[in-house]
């Protein structure tokens, strides 16, 4: 019973494609119709799936998949491979005789891929037999050669072309004498020759009127004979050349330009045979070939290298030997000049180099213009080393001013803290005043000199930084200890929100925290007395992000895009009586930038300032 209802589903199959076969349908819509059908022919239809590769193009079921229970078959189209059929099961199978498949069903696909490749062989030839048809059906009406005639010059039969020189009707043509339509009398006589005068061909051109129109018109006769002694008739082709002429005019035309274009080209163009003799150039100076040289087609060498013989290596006989372009730059002895050579092969019907055209161009004058270019280049770079030299003496002077400055100042900033701490006995009060005046200045100043130093190390990039994990609340920390105290003297209030969350970051522990003490003494400069500054900060998109807020006399939106700049500071008398260097905010750029991050300000006029730093954030562990 199973073997039974096995052979139902072959058969089925079989009928199923069979009837594809004899279906006159597109090979596409064939092809996909036998890749659902085959799956049912299978023994375990549920888990087969079929597809077929023809011409690089696949068809195949929406649940196929390349496994390793797989039959393959060629299909075979006029005794070459054109693809192939592929059968698969989609989960394991055990092997039976061919692969899980068995005889039966592969001799089944067998039939399947014959009448395949049978039913391809005859569409192709059916394809190639219609396309010859359309072809000669095509070339013959379309063609301009026209009709047939009798042996009495009647006109038998014409094609559409002929039709539409004369602008008549099939009908108005068919009966009608040749003669009536070639106005030769020449082709009247070949006509009516007697018969051992028949010629071979014959063919003639001649201008007529048509439609109001003139007209150049081609004829041939090509006369037809059963024997040697009687003419049957002939073809007679008539041929609109208006157009030709028209064209062979324009060409004439274009010819003459492009000889006046070549002849008047600056450069100098030479067209060289295999021998290096001159065959055509644009020279116009006997300066490069005499009267009596152009005559006797001059070598190459003579005329524009003024040599004997060619040198050696000559790249015109380079490319004649290589096939490939060759350049070259030649100095005359004569003239002094410097020319380009660029020599390009021309290849003949055979692939072979029958000549080169050499192209010469006069750079004397752009080598002069290289020669002090170069001269000017050397010059630069020299210059460019002193300016390093003296880079690296403004450096070695900055160090030493550093440390000049560096060992009164710091005396000065110790014995004025000393005496503002009462460590040498009590102060009154305009000795406090003055006292607590000396310690500010000193710290300006040495704010000043370590922002000068810094703003120049920066610029080569010469700032080493020591990056250490940290807490970036304990940066914020030291820059409000930092800066407490002039908070304190405008009755500011400081507040920092102290984040809930540890926030790590990598950073200089010297250098990121002189950024918030930058931005905070900006803040506290900017922002009236018992005014409000809040310091946040948290962790935002992998970053950890501080937020510096104060309600301040803000900045014009105009100004915002300078505030980074060295030296800038906004130009009114509002904010210019707060002083300051105008580096505070460019060296707070340098170095949050250096640490990989970003810094920005938000500001309204009247309405305070917030100013954002972000970090990149690092895990705890």
């Amino acid at each position: 019973m199973a073997l039974l209802r096995k052979r139902e589903k072959e058969l089925e199959c079989i009928y199923s494609i069979s009837d594809l076969f004899d279906m006159h349908i597109p090979l596409k819509s064939l092809l996909k119709g036998i890749v659902r059908r085959i799956p049912s022919a299978c023994s375990h239809s549920e888990l087969a799936a079929a597809r077929i590769t023809l011409d690089d193009e696949v068809y195949q079921t929406p649940e196929y998949e390349d496994t390793p229970w797989m039959m393959s078959i060629d299909i075979f189209v006029h005794g070459k491979v054109r693809g192939c059929l592929d059968v698969v099961y989609i989960e394991e199978r055990p092997p039976l005789d061919v692969g899980p498949f068995l005889n039966e069903e592969k001799k089944l696909m067998d039939v399947i891929v014959s009448r395949l490749g049978k039913v391809l062989e005859r569409r192709h030839v059916e394809e190639a037999l219609l396309d010859s048809e359309k072809r000669y059906r095509v070339i013959f009406e379309s063609s301009p050669l026209g009709i047939f005639i009798d042996r009495n010059g009647i006109i038998t039969h014409c094609n559409r072309s002929f039709l539409k020189i004369f602008g008549l009707s099939r009908e108005d043509v068919i009966g009608s004498e040749v003669t009536d339509f070639v106005n030769d009398e020449k082709l009247e006589k070949v006509l009516f020759r007697s018969d051992q005068e028949i010629m071979p061909y014959y063919e003639t051109e001649y201008t007529a009127r048509l439609a109001g129109r003139q007209v150049h018109l081609r004829s041939y006769y090509v006369p037809h004979r059963s024997s040697r002694t009687t003419l049957e008739g002939g073809v007679c082709l008539i041929a609109d050349i208006t157009r030709n002429k028209q064209s062979e005019d324009a060409l004439h035309q274009q010819k003459e330009l492009l000889t006046s274009t070549f002849n008047a080209l600056q450069d100098l163009i030479v067209v060289v045979d295999k021998e290096l003799n001159v065959v055509t150039s644009n020279w116009k100076s006997d300066e490069l070939i005499s009267p009596e040289k152009r005559k006797v087609h001059p070598h190459c060498y003579e005329c524009f290298m003024h040599r004997d013989e060619p040198c050696d290596p000559c790249h015109v006989k380079d490319v004649f030997s290589t096939g490939e372009v060759a350049e070259n730059e030649y100095t005359s002895p004569v003239d002094g000049k410097t020319r380009e050579y660029r020599v390009s092969p021309v290849f003949g019907k055979n692939n072979d180099i029958v000549m080169a055209v050499e192209h010469i161009r006069d750079i004397t004058e752009r080598k002069q213009t290289e020669t002090a270019l170069q001269q000017s280049t050397e010059e630069l770079a020299s210059a460019y080393e002193e300016l390093r030299s003296l880079d690296r003496l403004k450096d070695e002077f900055l160090s030493n001013l550093r440390h000049e400055l560096n060992t009164p100042l710091t005396t000065i900033r110790g014995y004025s803290e000393l005496l503002q701490e009462g460590t040498f006995g009590p102060l009154n009060p305009e000795q406090e005043n003055a006292v607590d005046k000396v310690v500010n200045k000193s710290k300006r100043l040495h704010s000043l000199l370590d922002s000068l130093l810094f703003a120049s190390s920066s610029q080569g990039g010469r700032v080493k930084y020591n990056f250490e994990k940290m807490l970036l609340s304990d940066s914020l920390q030291s820059a409000i200890g930092e800066v407490s105290r002039n908070a304190k003297d405008k009755s500011i209030s400081l507040n920092f929100d102290q984040p809930p969350e540890v926030l790590l970051t990598k950073a200089d522990a010297d250098y990121l925290p002189r950024v918030f003490v930058n931005l905070i003494d900006n803040a506290i400069k900017f922002t009236p007395r018992e005014g409000k500054i809040n310091l946040s900060a948290f962790r935002e998109n992998g970053d950890v992000h501080a937020v510096i807020e104060d309600n301040g006399i803000g900045i014009a939106e105009e100004n915002l895009p300078k505030l980074f700049q060295k030296f800038y500071q906004i130009d009114s008398s509002s904010t210019r009586n707060y002083g300051g260097n105008g580096l505070g905010l460019y060296i707070s750029k340098v170095i949050v930038e250096d640490h990989g991050g970003k810094i920005w300000i938000e500001s309204e006029e009247g309405a305070g300032t917030r100013v954002h730093v972000t970090l990149p954030a690092i895990d705890q562990n």
